[in-house]
């Protein structure tokens, strides 16, 4: 008998894996191959694709869901951010938004009055921060984007949270989603020294690690590219969660099945809102 002592063990077990996939599976479906492979960039955290000064806290937090907005591809959709503690727990509206589907090429609503527009808040202290406060606003972009989907998601909806961060990743925002991955309290003494203000994580870090490998797979997007962009500390965990997806081709192969449909079909995954 002969042991391996270099042997590594998968980064995620098959489980995790398996329901990773089939949640961005789900995506596909629900959002179209021509939204994911046509229209969605693995977005950076860099000026280029959050550019702006501002000279208050709200201006910088507006700037940065503004940007979100369009990186998600929901400029068209009726949202509004709202100033810390100007949203208040309200019963249901009579008319919620609608679907938040998203693209290039979608149409926004006919304004007949019967839709509201949804509203966003933000925690202040994630402005000093600014990938928290970007990954949990895609978070909660990705909220409405799974919404509409018809068909309940992979897991179920106990899982709700769970799997709108992996939308999030869908949508192109992974390497904001992994970089923030860790829960950290926010320091009351103003005085105190201590951690900076991180956003609310549901995922591990090694799940949000593996999903971003998933897009940049699919996607073709240079392993170099996301890893310069990643922490340092999660860096060997990508090499791992590429290996892993590596490892299982057919699993890929079957998620890229859906990207010739662009070629015969210049419109597929062209979505329009209701009117």
């Amino acid at each position: 008998m002969f042991l391996n002592l270099f042997r590594r063990d998968p980064l995620l077990d098959e489980t995790t894996r398996r329901w990773i996939h089939e949640v961005f599976a789900w995506a596909l479906r629900h959002q179209g191959p021509g939204v994911f492979f046509g229209d969605t960039d693995l977005v950076l955290p860099t000026p280029e694709y959050f550019p702006g000064r501002a000279s208050s806290v709200h201006e910088m937090a507006q700037l940065m869901f503004e940007s979100v907005r369009k990186h998600a591809g929901l400029d068209h959709w009726p949202c509004q951010l709202l100033e810390p503690g100007a949203l208040t727990a309200q019963p249901y509206p009579h008319h919620p938004p609608p679907p938040a589907y998203r693209g290039r090429r979608a149409l926004a609503p006919a304004t007949n009055g019967a839709a509201s527009t949804a509203l966003f808040s933000y925690s202040p202290e994630l402005v000093g921060n600014p990938e928290a406060l970007i990954a949990t606003l895609a978070r909660d972009f990705a909220q409405h984007v799974a919404a509409a989907a018809p068909e309940p998601p992979p897991g179920g909806r106990e899982n709700w949270p769970h799997i709108t961060e992996l939308v999030g990743v869908f949508m192109g925002f992974g390497l904001m989603l992994a970089n923030t991955a860790f829960s950290v309290r926010v320091n009351s003494c103003g005085s105190c020294q201590g951690p900076a203000a991180e956003r609310s994580g549901y995922l591990s870090r090694a799940d949000l690690t593996y999903a971003l490998g998933l897009f940049c797979r699919l996607k073709n997007v240079p392993a170099g590219q996301a890893r310069r962009h990643l922490k340092s500390s999660l860096r060997p965990i990508f090499r791992r969660a590429l290996a892993q997806i590596d490892r299982h081709p057919d699993d890929l192969e079957k998620l890229k099945a859906t990207a010739p449909a662009l070629a015969s079909d210049p419109a597929a995954g062209v979505l329009t809102l209701p009117r």
